[in-house]
């Protein structure tokens, strides 16, 4: 069968007057003419809200005639089987993603911690380094027994040694061995890896193949092969559902989607409803969905609209690694934790520094910490004070004071709303957080950590006069 990109979609649907391709699908999954998601994604956030809060104590029903596999109703819960990977039984079908620069062994221990993740992967490595076992390739692979079932991702050429690199992955503890065929960075990309490799599906699956067979002489099979993929490289050339079900054939064992094109990089929005026709084209993988997901009803819609049978979480676990437990909750029919407070997210903060002392040594843990702030910043309101004095500090003890004193200062509980009710966190922390910009630093030089942060400046009647 050919694989080559083709101008036609490779759900052999009707073409567009824009030159891009639909299929016949419910209202639910359609496109607008444009090309665009419709708005239908939206629609549904006020059903699944009620979902999330008041069905997961009702009983089963059979899925809505003509959608996808897994689409609930009110009356219908989302519910699923347990996640199997090949032979390996995963806890909860939400998994951290490769994030590049970010998925160390501190992180993906800190993301096990809080709970729900079914499996962890390492950031991307590049074959020669690992076979060269470089030492910041050593570094990344790293892992612990409290660190399993892990994934190490690969990424190569039909030239590179990515077969070998395979069968090293076994022996230094992954669990799931993943191609990258979705990666769009240049670094990457430009070696003929991550999402190049979506321009040459033939070759990929012979590549496949190899890693397969490689892969499963070192573990004997009990290390399962997956890839991650784009959609394609372009809207003119969609060609994951063909690729993944040549995959499926060629023995990976699952594929994870992201619901872009590589042109896209992550600008616009995930298309959730294509990911949907990779999970058709394949016959019994699994399909795990990835894209805007950065809540819990985000993770029961993309469900909804895929049918994909789990949840791959990357840059929404940066801001707030406490989601895998949010998510793992609703997809047990639980009522989901309260969203943390305050203090409770600055604890995270402190532990994430703890265990990059652990795991990378002090002035890593600086430079880390000095970069992750701005993603932690993003789900705790106005916190610009606490943001620059942890990238001013310039060493650990320094960041340990700052985020002592403002734990000591916040908030235990989510302030109340006139009726009793909890308030939005992001409100009530920037109610607590704001009065810290009041405080002015002196023109003879800028205020100490332990000066810009006391306890005082965190309580909400803000700094004593």
């Amino acid at each position: 069968m050919d694989l080559r990109p083709r101008p036609d979609h490779p759900c052999d649907g009707r073409r567009t007057a824009s030159g891009g391709a639909t299929v016949d699908r419910p209202p639910c999954q359609r496109r607008s003419e444009s090309g665009g998601v419709r708005e239908s994604r939206r629609e549904s956030g006020r059903e699944d809200r009620a979902l999330l809060r008041f069905a997961y104590d009702r009983g089963h029903g059979s899925p809505p005639g003509g959608c996808a596999t897994l689409r609930p109703t009110r009356d219908a819960p989302l519910t699923l089987s347990p996640l199997n990977i090949g032979p390996v039984a995963l806890a909860t079908p939400v998994l951290l993603a490769p994030i590049a620069g970010h998925c160390d062994l501190a992180f993906r221990l800190l993301c096990r911690e809080l709970g729900g993740v079914g499996m962890a992967s390492t950031d991307l490595l590049n074959c020669h380094a690992v076979l060269r076992e470089t030492p910041r390739t050593l570094d990344l692979a790293r892992t612990l027994p409290a660190d399993q079932p892990l994934c190490i991702q690969l990424y190569g050429n039909s030239s590179d040694p990515l077969p070998e690199a395979g069968a090293w992955a076994v022996d230094h503890g992954a669990a799931v061995v993943d191609i990258n065929m979705g990666c769009p960075v240049d670094k990457v990309a430009k070696r003929n890896g991550g999402s190049l490799l979506l321009c040459d599906p033939p070759s990929t699956i012979r590549l496949a193949e190899r890693v397969v067979a490689a892969v499963r002489r070192a573990s004997a099979g009990r290390v399962p092969v997956t890839a991650k993929l784009r959609l394609g490289w372009d809207d003119r050339s969609i060609v994951a559902p063909q690729l993944a079900a040549a995959l499926e054939r060629s023995g990976i064992a699952a594929v994870t989607v992201h619901g872009r094109t590589t042109a896209q990089r992550f600008a616009g929005r995930a298309n959730w409803e294509a990911i949907g026709d990779v999970v058709a084209a394949v016959h019994q993988i699994p399909v795990i969905g990835n894209g805007d997901v950065a809540s819990a009803e985000d993770a029961v819609r993309l469900m909804r609209c895929s049918g994909c049978r789990g949840v791959m979480i990357g840059r929404g676990a940066l801001r707030a690694p406490w989601i895998f437990r949010e998510v793992a909750a609703v997809l047990r029919r639980e009522r989901p934790p309260a969203e943390p407070t305050l203090a409770e997210k600055l604890r995270v903060i402190r532990r994430h520094l703890d265990l990059l002392v652990v795991h990378a040594g002090e002035q890593q843990a600086v430079r880390c910490l000095r970069q992750r702030i701005s993603w932690y910043g993003k789900s705790m309101g106005a916190v610009k004070p606490l943001k620059e004095a942890i990238r001013l500090a310039c060493t650990v003890d320094e960041m340990r004071i700052t985020l002592d004193s403002a734990v000591a200062g916040a908030p235990e509980r989510p302030p109340t709303g006139r009726a009793g009710g909890a308030i939005r966190s992001d409100r009530a922390d920037r109610a607590v957080i704001s009065p810290m910009c009041s405080i002015d630093a002196p023109r003879s030089g800028r205020l100490s950590v332990v000066e810009r942060l006391t306890p005082e400046a965190w309580s909400p009647e803000g700094p004593a006069a």
